[in-house]
Order: structure tokens, then sequence, then C-alpha cells
């Protein structure tokens, strides 16, 4: 079980009041393993889904993040509005949208596209106003609610809660708690169906079309050669340019770039450019 710990990922349920890297610092000692890493940032105040990779499965947390996350929040408007005009807002904010991140974020303060999927209002009491929004990785929600507000006299995001990483749901999380309780079952009553239930391998929540090379092809792909034509078997709708998931049987090996499409299956040369050999492969 050790050995599996370190090539794990856990859906964690982040709780209010943490940073995401203090979450992932918690798990990472809970565990014991070398090294943790989480996909997607949340505020501290935010709540939900946090995925946490452990040990060698932090190579895969790029490919874990997902293009897409979902959220559940609060938007408090400085006048009431009509559920219309809300209504109205929010398809404004649907689609493409230009946004410069807070700041207090990472990353370059500068305007950049990101795509709302869609922003659904569900319920409204007073200036209060509960949301559903599907949005592209990279967009701020609290800067969505302070743009909004710019269109109506003021508003700001009240509470906000991730409900789903690409595919992983808020189904699928568990507290710090439940975590550190399927530990002590595991490590002093020598009972692990609760934690194993926990631990997801990393190639399960990785959303990418599949690409199966030949067992004749494994050890010299697992050493780093490209995948050539010969050595590829079959592939799953596949488009070239994409990325795909890489096995060998049932096998997970790895992550990279399709230089040809699923139409073009057996055309000569460089099939797939890798991008990621997992080297937990067995």
């Amino acid at each position: 079980m050790e050995t599996v710990l370190d090539d794990r990922v856990v859906i964690i349920d982040k709780p209010p009041g943490m940073a995401s890297h203090e979450v992932t610092t918690s798990v990472k000692k809970l565990t014991g393993v070398s090294r943790a890493g989480h996909a997607g940032t949340l505020d501290p105040e935010v709540t939900g889904v946090l995925p946490v990779a452990l040990g060698k499965a932090t190579k895969l947390l790029r490919y874990i993040a997902g293009k897409h996350k979902t959220y559940a929040g609060i938007i408090k408007f400085k006048n009431v509005l009509e559920k219309s005009r809300i209504q109205e807002l929010f398809s404004e904010f649907t689609g493409e949208i230009i946004q410069t991140p807070p700041k207090i974020s990472a990353v370059k303060k500068a305007p950049r596209k990101r795509h709302v999927h869609y922003l659904r209002l569900l319920e409204v009491r007073g200036r209060l106003a509960l949301f559903e929004a599907k949005v592209d990785a990279g967009t701020y929600i609290r800067t969505l609610c302070m743009d909004i507000g710019k269109r109506c006299g003021g508003a700001r995001m009240e509470e906000l809660r991730r409900t789903a990483v690409g595919n992983i749901t808020e189904k699928e999380a568990h507290t710090m708690q439940e975590l550190a309780d399927a530990l002590w079952l595991y490590r002093k009553k020598n009972q692990k169906e609760m934690l194993e239930k926990m631990l997801r391998k990393p190639e399960e929540l990785i959303g990418l079309p599949k690409a199966h090379i030949r067992e004749s092809a494994i050890d010299s792909v697992l050493s780093g050669a490209q995948i050539m034509a010969p050595a590829l078997e079959k592939m799953e709708n596949v488009e070239k340019g994409h990325r795909v998931a890489i096995y060998c049987g049932k096998n997970f090996v790895g992550v990279g770039l399709a230089q040809v499409s699923s139409k073009e299956l057996g055309k000569r040369g460089l099939a797939i450019k890798l991008e990621r050999v997992h080297r937990s492969y067995h």
C-alpha cells in the first residue's frame, strides 16, 4: 500500500479557510509521501474539488487538471435587480469574454480571452443570486462577478464552491478527516478498503483519447524513444495534433501528441511525439 500511495491521486473536498498549498502539505504529511501537488488553485475561502496528486502522479497533474471547471456561487448585487435583468447580464457574460487576472493572482496581469460555457441563474433572494458556471481553466469567478457589477451599479462574489474539475465531480471528493480516518484504519487496524476507495490511479482522471502501442515497442518507449508508425497498434477517435493517453495492453505508459489521426493509422514516420513517460509502468 505504501508503494501504491506513491502513485495515486486523492480528490479532496477543500474546506474553507485553508489555502490550496496548505491542503496539499497536510495531505503529504498524512500520507507520508515524498512529494505532492494539486491541480487548480482555489482561494482560501473557496471550497470544493481539489485533486491532490501523490508521489510519481504529480508529474501528470497538468493532464489531470482538465480544460474546464464548474462552480456554484452566490453573487451579491449593490442594488436589487429583477430576475430578468440578472439573466440578461449573465447572457452578456456567456461565451468568449475578455478578463484581466486580479492583482493577487500569480499570472501576468494582462487582458486575455476566456470562454464561459454557461452561466445559469438558479435562485434570487433580495440582492443575492445563486448561480452555476462552467468556464475555461484560468477563469476568475471573483473577477467575473465584479465585471458583471460594472454593468449594473456594482456586484461582488459572496460565496463560491468548485463542483467539478473537468469530469471529476464533488461526488468523488473526500474530506481531510475522511482521509485521516482511512489512513488510521489502514495503519492501525490493517483495514485498507476505505483507503483504496479514495486512491485513484492518475490515468483514470486523464480525459484523453487512447493510443495503443505494441508490446515489442514498450522498452524503447519507456527509455524515451519517440513512437514511430510501426510501434502504433491502434488509436481511438484521435485527431492529428491532439494529446493522447498512451497504453500498452491495459497498462498506462504516458502522454503524447498525435502526429497522425486515427484515419491515418499506418502512415509512415513519427506517429506520436512523447510528452511524458509514466515511470510506474508495470
